[in-house]
């Protein structure tokens, strides 16, 4: 069980020694859905931005948290400013093809503004707009990723299933930020 909490809406946080546990995700997800619904402003991504500051202090990776930080930074003039948006969640299974000429694809009811993809501690998020990005593994490997963006539907891909996020018959989890309207 977490045993820290954010101080905006007390979203779980783990120590290294802590157990990780499914409904306290759920949990989390919850807040956030309501939160979202709630039309947060742009003071929900400066608190974002709080938040990624202080997670310099755990035990996480300093490189990829720097990263996330400025890519946070980057993103949030573009995203103030654009009202509500929806939260979308669905699910697939990978079918291990991968590359330029077998593309992971999803297609949402809504142009996806941020992609998350993950698969126990395998992740990847895609930004709107963005042609590059990466997945990561918790063994620390990564993959760069190629994407394309066409209406709904973003396309992927990588030299390799794992790295593409489509490894086969593993099940990935995919929570979508949508475009309000």
């Amino acid at each position: 069980m977490a045993s820290n909490y954010t101080s905006s809406y007390n979203l779980n946080q783990w120590s290294a020694s802590d157990r990780v546990l499914r409904t306290e995700f759920n949990a989390d997800n919850a807040k956030i859905d309501a939160a979202l619904a709630g039309k947060a402003s742009a003071s929900s991504v400066s608190s974002l931005q709080t938040t990624v500051n202080g997670l310099k202090t755990s035990k996480a990776d300093k490189t990829a948290l720097d990263a996330l930080k400025t890519t946070v930074t980057q993103h949030t003039s573009s995203l103030s400013g654009k009202g509500n948006c929806q939260l979308y969640t669905t699910s697939y299974t990978g079918s291990g093809a991968c590359g330029a000429d077998s593309p992971t694809s999803l297609t949402f009811p809504k142009r996806p503004m941020v992609v998350f993809v993950c698969s126990g501690r395998a992740r990847m998020i895609l930004f709107q707009g963005d042609l590059e990005s990466w997945s990561e593994s918790y063994t620390g490997s990564m993959a760069d990723v190629t994407v394309t963006w066409s209406g709904n539907t973003v396309k992927w891909y990588t030299g390799y299933a794992n790295g593409q996020m489509n490894a086969s018959g593993r099940s990935y989890q995919v929570i979508a930020l949508l475009q309000a309207g």
